[in-house]
Parts: C-alpha cells; structure tokens; sequence
C-alpha cells in the first residue's frame, strides 16, 4: 500500500551505518540506565527521569542532525541523480513520494528510539513519555528539514558537505541562542528546536509547524523540477 515507505525502512536496516548507530544508540542506553541503576545516589538531587534519558536526549540534541544526514542526505537527490525518480512519479504522485520517503525515515527513527526508550524504562521501571515525546519531536524536525535539504539541492555529493556542516554548526547555535537574549540569536529561537525543547509545553508544537513548512517547500520544488 505504501511501498515507498516500506523500501525505504527496510533499506535503513541493511544499512551498515544504520546498524552501527543502532547498536551505538542502544550500547550507550544500556550502560547510562545500568550504571544509574547501580548508583542510585548519583539520582539525588537531580531530575531522575531526565537522569535516565540523558544520553538518549544528549546524542540526538548534539549530533541528531549528523545522523540522519549519515543515511540520507540523498534521499531524494539520489533518485533525481540516477533517473529512479521518473519510475516513481509514473506510479505514483510527487506529494506522495514526498511523503513516504519523509516517513519511511522517520518511521526507521521512531523504531530506534522506541527501542532505546524501551531498554531504559527496563531498567527504571517506569516508561518517560515527555522525554519520548520530546525526542521524537526533535527528529521528526531533523528529518523533514533533510528531506527539504534533499530536494532544493541537486547533488547528493553538495547535501552530504552540507549535512556534516549543518550538523556541527545547528547544535551550537541552536543551544547557544536558547540560553542568550542577544538579538541576533533571538529568530534562531524560533526556527531550530532547541529552545523549544528547553521551555518544553506547547513551545514543542513549534518545531512541527516548520517539519510542515520543510516539507511543503520540497513538495512545490519537486512538483516544479522538470525530470
């Protein structure tokens, strides 16, 4: 029903990078939840919830933006590159592939954190919807903005710099203008997630909106691109 979905979830798995940043994802959930789990006096004093989820939260909030530029930057470029694309758009329509490449991916990314939040609720023996949802918000931003990337850029060689750049520099700005009243820095507040994560609430509500943007912006570019 939805095969491109469908190719590109399962293709996310036979990934070796995909698998490599799975069991690096899950490597460090098991050892941060065990470790807390032995030294529960570390947990005094701070946000345990927080506590337990921290590395989960730290790698997609510091390096989200290099993970999935990782596995696909060229999501759609690569199609466009190689000619698959007129296939494609004579079975099905351009919104279409839009959106099942969008969540082909995120459906890969929700599987990996699910899996990781799973291990970590294991072993605090309670399951952290607001950090899930927090998360999971924050890729779902990630992932439509590279699919947005992927499309108003031809080459999959000039996504990929761009991917690697992007995912040094958004952090960092991102973080630094979530905690600095500085004028310049005030708009990035809005347009990256990461102040958003920080007030948390309805702020979160924010990053979705502009997944919807990123998303319909390579929609009208790819509807207008001459394949």
């Amino acid at each position: 029903m939805f095969p491109i979905v469908k190719q590109e979830f399962t293709s996310s798995f036979k990934s070796i990078k995909a698998i490599l940043l799975i069991l690096f994802l899950t490597i460090t959930s098991v050892f941060t939840a065990s470790y807390l789990t032995r030294h529960p006096e570390l947990l005094a004093g701070v946000n345990q919830p927080s506590a337990y989820t921290s590395s989960i939260k730290f790698f997609i909030l510091f390096f989200g933006f290099l993970f999935v530029a990782a596995l696909s930057h060229d999501i759609i470029n690569r199609e466009i590159e190689t000619r698959t694309i007129r296939f494609l758009v004579t079975k099905t329509s351009r919104l279409r592939i839009v959106l099942e490449k969008f969540l082909g991916s995120l459906l890969f990314w929700c599987a990996t954190l699910t899996i990781n939040f799973l291990i970590v609720s294991l072993y605090a023996q309670q399951w952290f919807w607001i950090d899930y949802l927090t998360v999971l918000i924050v890729i779902l931003y990630i992932t439509s903005f590279n699919i947005f990337l992927s499309t108003i850029i031809a080459k999959p060689g000039l996504t990929m710099f761009l991917g690697i750049f992007l995912g040094i520099v958004v952090p960092i700005i991102g973080l630094w203008s979530a905690f600095s009243e500085k004028w310049y820095l005030v708009p990035f507040q809005y347009i990256l997630p990461y102040h958003a994560v920080i007030m948390s609430g309805m702020s979160l509500l924010l990053p979705v909106l502009w997944s919807g943007v990123f998303l319909m912006v390579a929609y009208l570019t790819l509807k207008r691109k001459d394949l």
